[in-house]
C-alpha cells in the first residue's frame, strides 16, 4: 500500500529547534566514522571541489574543509544552515534543493547523507546533482533503509518491546511518509545511478544495534521531542511518550539500527 503524501506537511525535522542540535550530534557520533572512511576510500581530497548537500550540523562539511587543502574548497548547503560551523575553506549557502537549481560549479565530490530520502522530488534532484559533477567527479548518496518495524532484539518487558514497535509503526508510515519520506529509497539508489550513466557504481551497507543510552537511542529521543505533536495526533498518548523516553535510557533495550546504504558513482571523464 502506498502512503498518500500530504503537501501541507513540511519536512518534520527543523534545524531551528533546540532538539535538532542533539539530533545532529547523535548522527555525527553514529555515522561520521563510516562516512569519512567511505569518502577517503573514493578519492584523494587534496585540491578538490566538494559539495555537501543538506549539511545539517556541518560535521562532514567541516571534515572535508580540513582535508581539501589550500587549493580545495567546500560548499555546504542547507535549507536551514544555521548550525554549520565556519572554516576558511568552507562556504555556507542557504539553498532549497527542491525549488532551486543545483549550486553553480563543477564538483569533484558531491555528498548527501539522510537528505534525499526525505524529499518527494528526490529522483529529479539526484539528476540535477549528477549534472553538477565535474568529469570524473563522484556522487555519494547515503540514506537509511528504515522499512522494518520489527527491530526489537531485547527489551526489559514484553510491554516495552510492544511500545517500541508502536513507535516504529507510527513514525515511519504515519508521520514521515505522509510528509514525503521514502524509507525504501536507499535500496534503489544503486540502480538509479546506473540509469544516469555513472560508472564504478558501488554500495556499502553499514549498521549496528542500538542499546538504551547509546547514540542511536539519543536520536530516537530527539525525534520524540521534535515530533511530539505528530505522535499525539496519531494516537500515542503523553504517558506512552514518557515511557518511551525512560525506555531509551535503559541498557536492557536493544534494537536493530537502520541499515545505512552508502552508494557512490562516478561521472565519465
Amino acid at each position: 500500500m502506498t502512503t498518500a503524501i500530504d503537501p501541507r506537511k513540511p519536512y518534520p525535522f527543523d534545524n531551528r529547534n533546540e532538539p535538532s542540535r542533539d539530533q545532529h550530534r547523535g548522527l555525527s557520533a553514529l555515522l561520521d566514522g563510516f562516512t569519512t572512511a567511505r569518502i577517503s576510500g573514493l578519492l584523494d581530497l587534496r585540491g578538490k571541489r566538494c559539495l555537501e548537500v543538506g549539511a545539517g550540523g556541518g560535521s562532514i562539511a567541516l571534515w572535508l574543509a580540513e582535508r581539501v587543502g589550500p587549493d580545495g574548497s567546500v560548499l555546504a548547503t542547507d535549507l536551514r544552515p544555521e548550525q554549520i560551523p565556519s572554516h576558511d575553506r568552507l562556504t555556507v549557502l542557504r539553498h532549497d534543493l527542491v525549488n532551486e537549481p543545483a549550486p553553480e560549479g563543477e564538483f569533484d565530490l558531491i555528498h548527501a547523507r539522510l537528505v534525499l530520502n526525505h524529499l518527494p522530488q528526490r529522483r529529479e534532484i539526484i539528476h540535477r546533482l549528477i549534472a553538477a559533477l565535474a568529469p570524473g567527479g563522484i556522487l555519494l548518496d547515503e540514506d537509511w533503509d528504515a522499512t522494518r518495524t520489527d527491530i526489537v532484539v531485547a527489551a526489559p518487558t514484553p510491554e516495552a518491546a510492544e511500545l517500541y514497535t508502536l513507535y516504529q509503526e507510527t513514525i515511519g508510515p504515519k508521520i514521515l511518509a505522509t510528509a514525503g519520506t521514502d524509507r525504501s529509497w536507499a535500496r534503489r539508489v544503486h540502480a538509479i545511478l546506473l540509469e544516469e550513466g555513472l560508472t564504478n557504481v558501488d554500495t556499502h551497507v553499514n549498521s549496528r544495534n542500538w542499546t538504551g543510552g547509546s547514540e542511536g537511542a539519543q536520536l530516537v529521543i530527539s525525534s520524540l521531542y521534535q515530533l511530539r505533536q505528530q505522535f499525539l495526533d496519531n494516537g500515542i498518548t503523553q504517558e506512552q511518550l514518557d515511557e518511551m523516553r525512560e525506555l531509551l535510557d535503559d541498557p536492557r533495550l536493544v534494537v536493530n539500527g537502520h541499515l545505512l546504504f552508502s552508494t557512490s558513482g562516478q561521472r565519465s571523464a
